[in-house]
């Protein structure tokens, strides 16, 4: 037996692993599942209630802790005593979770937050037959969708209070008010007869490497770099350290100068990185992920709003991206400006005969350029 165990055998942590199927189902990565090796610690520490096949993960909060919707962006805050279910799952019925929810001593003398998969409809029906209201959705960084609830204790004096959430927030995929037609089909013809050889995108959801880049503007001036160095992991870091790296125009933007028509609308002087984006057809790839990784990505001031304009396009090409009242699914025509939130969870097909390809502007949000949106 190994110390990570806490004494249980492996057979038995296999066999509780097995029970969270329900939970570890919706899971988007390793890491969000329920595995055995965190299984153990929690159950030496007695945070996990079994009745039937009914399970439920929870720990009493001991120090006040801060729940982001998204990064930097406050959901709620739970306060010493407060408990928190993290996990729940179920067999085919849900009543016995239902009348542990209800009736345990744990969870009627305390004010209770439960974690649930916001796509599983059977975790939201179990949240809402125990009495819990919905505070909202955490995004994960490896693209779960976790429906934060709450239910207060039932002799609680106060009404809990959750901070206000600005609507663009809550913004998914958006589509400009202006249309760019002409300026995209001219932009379209110089780039289809354009040559240069794009770099593979370095991020693990590239499928197949089916998914390219080259710079307008970025960190260098060699239009073939295209990472952004504060995103990058420690490793990239210390490998680089020496290297001065600088917002930049590449040679690549004077090649077409009809962009800088099109990006008339925006402050020229919050205008970061500029590139064009490639998606290989056939079923070209970006797997479902968000972009957190960017500490700069969002729409509130001072974040970064990524901007789509397609330059190479067909009807075949599918951006999809899950928002906390439900999921688009976007064919992004010639002539549109979109906005995309990066940071909730996104993912794009080419289906088509034709490579995709896109103009992909980061800016500074404010109120001019969140004004360009259709809401």
């Amino acid at each position: 037996m190994k110390p990570w165990q806490h004494g249980f055998e492996l057979d038995y942590l296999k066999e509780v692993e097995s029970k969270f199927e329900s939970w570890n189902a919706f899971a988007q990565h390793e890491l969000s599942r329920f595995k055995k090796n965190t299984i153990a610690p929690a159950l030496a520490n007695d945070e996990v209630i079994i009745e039937s096949d009914s399970f439920i993960h929870w720990k009493k909060t001991k120090v006040k802790t801060k729940v982001d919707m998204l990064p930097k962006l406050l959901l709620s805050e739970r306060q010493p005593g407060d408990i928190i279910i993290h996990r729940i799952a179920y067999g085919s019925e849900i009543d016995t979770i239902v009348n542990i929810l209800k009736t345990n001593e744990n969870f009627t003398s305390n004010a209770v937050f439960m974690h649930i998969h916001e796509e599983s409809e059977r975790d939201k029906e179990v949240a809402q037959l125990s009495g819990f209201k919905r505070v909202g959705i955490k995004y994960s960084s490896v693209a779960d969708m976790i429906g934060v609830y709450f239910r207060d204790k039932s002799n609680s004096l106060f009404e809990r209070d959750f901070p206000k959430i600005e609507d663009y927030q809550f913004y998914g995929l958006v589509k400009a008010k202006r249309d760019y037609t002409n300026e995209m089909k001219q932009l379209s013809e110089e780039f289809r007869n354009f040559t240069y050889e794009f770099t593979n995108h370095y991020s693990n959801y590239n499928k197949n490497k089916s998914w390219s880049a080259l710079s307008l503007r970025g960190y260098t001036s060699d239009p073939a770099f295209i990472t952004k160095p504060s995103e990058m992991n420690k490793k990239w870091q210390e490998e680089n350290k020496d290297v001065e790296f600088e917002l930049q125009d590449t040679p690549l933007r004077e090649k077409f100068p009809i962009v800088e028509t099109i990006l008339n609308d925006l402050p020229k002087e919050n205008i970061h990185r500029i590139r064009f984006m490639k998606l290989k057809p056939g079923g070209g790839e970006l797997e479902r992920h968000t972009d957190q990784v960017d500490a700069d990505s969002g729409i509130g001031d001072g974040q970064l709003m990524r901007l789509h304009y397609p330059v190479v396009t067909n009807d075949k090409v599918e951006f999809t991206c899950w928002t906390p009242s439900d999921i688009q699914i976007v064919n992004m025509k010639l002539g549109e400006m979109w906005f995309l939130d990066t940071r909730k969870p996104h993912r794009a097909v080419n289906g088509g005969d034709e490579e995709r390809t896109h103009l992909v502007v980061d800016v500074e949000a404010n109120d001019e350029t969140r004004a360009l949106l259709v809401s």
